[in-house]
């Protein structure tokens, strides 16, 4: 049985964490792998709920332990780092690979780690990992390099890497879309009409704000919901005020089942700045629902074809922005070709892929 751990910064609410446990389960079913997780700091979250009986799972420090060593300045980083770099050994201990799974967030522990296979995973795109996370000085740490798009691909196979490198789409598990959508929710906000973004609420990588700039100017008879939690809401909430259209825009925080809201709204809206891939894309297509996206550099189109089967808007053109939302309505699209497209993502392929990956 081989012996794989995951390495992820946390297990809060975010579209690689979600991609990370379906992952985890796929594999655990197969009954082919021993799986190990470690996150920075002790997770005891929805989605480690579903995971926890299926994983040896372990962290870095615990938040008391942090918090307790960096009362002491400059010796507590010490212990600090000494603690997690003892940790990170012993987990990678027994394992026949350890996988990165958040762009090189662990690299600082695993670089020194030996006689161990050691791939990353990278799911946001190249210029913007190398700008904020020095990916640049990363790669040569590893055996191996995943990535979600054939973009990026395309693009880390210009540059020679030493490392081997793979190209891997994100996965969706159809069969746990449709349990969720066949749920009896009674819920008065699916009696509404509305519009919907599901994404992490961090400005520095998202764009709500330019998505609440359009809806402002929208005349439509729609509502706003937005599913998600981040940093940045607090401000979010506040420019829903600026902009007058506080009534019009709900707040959702973290919902169990986002997919009966997309399945009941008029289009997703998928506003953002730079994507890996856009998984919430293909699974609100796969639920019925039209599309809108930023035509950032990674993902979006690809998922959506070029705009064959969804609209694509300028990053942070909120004029454009609003433009689709005038007309998205009226707009029909290919199911053919929709189908197509979440093909390429189903999990029985993703699994095929994956494991020629670990073998090769």
């Amino acid at each position: 049985m081989k012996k794989i751990g995951f390495c992820i910064n946390s297990l809060g609410m975010g579209g690689a964490e979600v991609l990370l446990v379906d992952i985890i389960n796929l594999l655990f079913e197969t009954k082919k792998y021993k799986i190990y997780l470690i996150t920075k700091n002790e997770s005891n979250s929805f989605l480690y709920s579903q995971i926890k009986d299926k994983i040896e799972y372990s962290f870095l420090i615990s938040k008391a332990k942090e918090k307790k060593y960096n009362k002491i300045s400059i010796l507590g980083k010490l212990f600090t780092s000494y603690e997690k770099r003892k940790n990170i050994k012993k987990f990678c201990e027994n394992l026949d690979v350890v996988i990165d799974f958040l762009d090189g967030d662990f690299c600082k522990y695993l670089k020194n780690i030996q006689n161990i296979e050691k791939i990353i995973w990278l799911h946001l795109d190249y210029d913007n990992l190398v700008k904020n996370k020095k990916l640049d000085k990363k790669l040569g740490y590893y055996n191996k390099t995943i990535v979600i798009t054939q973009m990026m691909y395309e693009k880390l196979s210009s540059l020679n890497l030493k490392e081997k490198l793979y190209f891997l789409y994100n996965l969706i598990d159809y069969s746990k879309i449709d349990s969720f959508l066949s749920e009896n929710i009674e819920d008065k906000l699916l009696n509404e009409e509305y519009f919907l973004t599901v994404c992490r609420l961090d400005e520095n990588q998202k764009d709500v704000t330019s998505l609440l700039k359009a809806f402002a100017n929208y005349q439509g008879k729609e509502l706003l919901y937005i599913i998600g939690e981040g940093n940045s809401r607090k401000n979010l909430e506040i420019l829903t005020k600026k902009l007058k259209i506080e009534n019009r825009v709900r707040f959702l925080g973290i919902q169990k089942n986002p997919f009966i809201y997309m399945k009941n709204s008029k289009a997703l809206i998928l506003s953002t700045k730079s994507e890996g891939f856009g998984l919430v894309i293909a699974e609100a297509l796969y639920c019925g629902t039209k599309v809108i996206a930023s035509n950032c550099e990674y993902g979006p189109s690809e998922i959506l074809l070029n705009g064959e089967i969804g609209e694509l808007f300028e990053v942070g053109n909120v004029k454009e922005l609003t433009d689709k939302l005038n007309i998205i309505n009226t707009k029909s699209y290919s199911q053919e070709k929709i189908n197509y497209s979440l093909k390429r993502v189903d999990k029985k392929e993703f699994l095929k892929n994956l494991e020629k990956i670990l073998l090769d």
